[in-house]
């Protein structure tokens, strides 16, 4: 019974540590500090905007590559056709 105790007062001195060793780290968060947090924040979005503009445009070189390759699939083509009438 006593160990049972023990572990009980043990337990709750632990969690009450903690909930003071977190209040007090928040409470020492100043304004400077928040006011670094956010231009962090700013700042990462900034470069997730860059790095979104990026991905469009590289989705657009994409899309007229593929474009490209039909229309030169098209041209090869047309040429085998041409010499085969031209050898006729």
């Amino acid at each position: 019974m006593e160990s049972i105790a023990v572990a009980l007062i043990t337990g709750v001195l632990a969690v009450c540590g903690t909930y003071v060793g977190n209040v007090t780290i928040s409470r020492k968060k100043t304004r400077q500090d928040a006011i670094r947090d956010a231009k962090r924040d700013q700042q990462l979005d900034d470069r997730l905007d860059r790095l979104e503009k990026k991905v469009d445009e590289h989705n657009g070189y994409a899309v007229k590559f593929g474009d490209i390759g039909k229309d030169i699939a098209i041209i090869k083509t047309e040429i085998e056709f041409l010499r085969k009438e031209h050898n006729k």
